[in-house]
């Protein structure tokens, strides 16, 4: 189905200048309808064309919100291609169709650009369309056909056809005539592309080269594949093969040769980038007895890709149906998950942490349970994962912040200088909205905010380490202790520390495990505490489970610690007690 879009059409080929101005004798004898419009998305200009084009007379049109005289549909995805080079580049060109306020329907070649003043800021846009015969034999720009099945950057049969092509191949499997592969064996593979790296390049590099990387990469994997194989872009980042083979490690074989040809990199001008893929294959010899095969199919296909990028990226995963069982599994958790804040399941336990010395306690740190109904509590490892990829790991934050804070507030009388600690997720810090949900909770619970800890771990910093620091230093401002978690582990360490607006180390429970026998955990442990105490931080040990261990950090100068040696985490009272 064409998207479509909220902003009529309004596009421009690189070829055509920078538009300065529309005004002037040529209007008038145009033979395009040439439509301009400011920077509110009203009508400036609508020439005599415009008028044959839509019927609606230029004194009808002028001052008019562009959306509510012209609806304009794209074919899929060019919506979305076009607001993006408009933005970037200034200017579009592409094929809609479009529907007047009179009833008039066109098929349309639009090109658009934008207009500018003396100071070279945007004022508006204007568009040339020129009416073309929908009936016209298909031939370059004008094969609207293949304008409508082909993603519009890359060339390669979109979405649509995809499914429409898998669905004829399962069709033609399911009768026995085809498809086979070259040894005669009836298989079919389905292989889900998704790209690494994109992300990074789009954010670190713009847009265009983004773009730039997608037409590269779609090349590569036509050139790669078979010309009987069907090469299709699913969207955005990802892209299917579909291909007959006789095994599967046919298959195997065609996504190792495309990890390997994606694992080249890319020349962009300047830039040089090698964003990489994962590869999820299935392969099957059977319609599966579905509702939707094809969907399924896919499905399978895209799981066993996400399992590759979880081992790792840059490899494939053979889907089999554990995939698949794991995947329901969690499914039916995260479709739990969703009620467990308001059904009152989750608690919280409390560890303490310790001073080294007299192990006296100084504060605590919340630890997140899920009573589940029928499961019985489940550790973190087992839902955070889940709540991660579902996006509700900020509104569990968000409950765990308030909670904690609500029941250190229950204790401050007995002990005013105890210190709470709460874990902060990447998506909680850069989610826009960390600093006034901390603001709020320390208002409501009536807790000083020196005694608040938020723990943030290296790896949230890796997404978009700008925006997260500008996070950390609102939070330090509203007094907040800043403590870095399972340090030594992540990609910062060294080199970092010292820009980040951190009052804590935390050294990762892995190296203070292999105390005292492991002589390079002793040295990894040294450092920390090196480098803490002369950047003036305090230093915490986790994982501290005997006296063995705890003596070998009291004797290197560790000033806390917290672990098992203390007992198992517990209700917040009985911690302290």
């Amino acid at each position: 189905m064409p998207a479509r879009s909220p902003v009529a059409a309004v596009p421009v080929v690189p070829a055509v200048p920078a538009v300065t101005d529309v005004t002037g004798s040529l209007l008038p004898i145009l033979p395009d309808a040439v439509i301009g419009i400011d920077r509110f998305e009203l009508v400036t200009h609508w020439n005599e064309a415009a008028e044959r084009t839509y019927g609606i007379l230029a004194g009808d049109a002028i001052g008019q919100r562009l959306t509510e005289l012209i609806e304009t549909i794209y074919a899929q995805g060019d919506a979305a291609a076009a607001r993006r080079h408009i933005h970037v580049q200034g200017r579009w060109h592409g094929f809609v169709r479009q529907i007047s306020r009179s009833g008039a329907v066109v098929e349309i070649e639009s090109t658009v650009a934008t207009l500018y003043d003396h100071a070279g800021a945007s004022r508006g846009l204007v568009a040339v369309n020129r009416v073309v015969d929908p009936d016209a034999p298909p031939s370059g720009d004008n094969d609207l056909n293949h304008r409508a099945t082909h993603d519009s950057l890359t060339g390669l049969p979109n979405r649509t056809v995809l499914m429409e092509g898998l669905a004829a191949s399962m069709a033609r499997l399911r009768s026995g005539e085809g498809p086979a592969g070259p040894g005669g064996k009836r298989r079919l593979a389905v292989l889900f592309c998704d790209l690494d790296g994109f992300k990074d390049i789009n954010d670190g590099l713009g847009h265009a080269v983004g773009d730039q990387v997608l037409v590269t990469v779609a090349q590569r994997l036509r050139r790669r594949c078979r010309s009987a194989d069907v090469v299709a872009r699913f969207g955005g980042d990802e892209f299917v093969v579909v291909m007959a083979v006789d095994a599967v490690n046919d298959a195997v074989a065609m996504a190792s040769r495309i990890i390997e040809v994606l694992d080249d990199p890319i020349v962009i001008g300047d830039a040089e980038v090698a964003p990489g893929v994962s590869v999820g294959v299935t392969v099957i010899d059977a319609v599966p007895e579905d509702d939707d095969p094809v969907a399924s199919v896919l499905r399978d296909a895209d799981t066993a890709m996400y399992h590759a990028k979880g081992r790792g990226r840059g490899r494939y995963e053979l889907f089999d149906a554990s995939l698949r069982d794991n995947v329901e599994e969690r499914l039916e958790l995260a479709t739990a998950l969703r009620r467990a804040v308001g059904d009152g399941e989750l608690e919280l336990v409390y560890q303490s942490r310790r001073t080294c010395g007299e192990r006296r306690i100084t504060g605590v740190e919340a630890l997140l349970r899920w009573r589940h109904p029928e499961l019985g509590v489940l550790a973190p490892d087992v839902f955070l994962p889940i709540a991660e990829r579902t996006g509700r790991i900020v509104e569990l934050g968000d409950w765990v912040l308030r909670q904690s804070l609500a029941d250190l507030s229950d204790l401050t009388r007995q002990h005013p200088e105890l210190t709470l600690a709460v874990n902060v997720s990447a998506r909680q810090l850069i989610s826009g909205r960390l600093t006034r949900t901390v603001t709020r909770a320390l208002s409501e619970s009536g807790v000083e905010p020196g005694r608040l800890v938020l723990e943030i771990t290296e790896t949230a910093f890796s997404e978009d380490p700008v925006a997260a620091r500008q996070v950390l230093e609102e939070l330090k401002a509203l007094g907040v202790v800043i403590a870095l978690d399972d340090f030594g582990t992540g990609w910062s360490s060294l080199q970092y520390v010292s820009r980040l607006p951190v009052d804590v180390l935390k050294v990762d429970r892995s190296f203070v495990a292999d105390l005292p026998a492991e002589l390079r955990a002793g040295a990894v442990v040294a450092s920390v505490l090196g480098l803490g105490h002369g950047l003036g931080l305090l230093v915490v040990a986790e994982g501290v489970e005997d006296a063995d261990t705890l003596g070998v950090l009291q004797r290197m100068g560790c000033d806390e610690y917290q672990g098992f040696i203390d007992g198992e985490p517990g209700a917040l009272t009985d911690v302290l007690n």
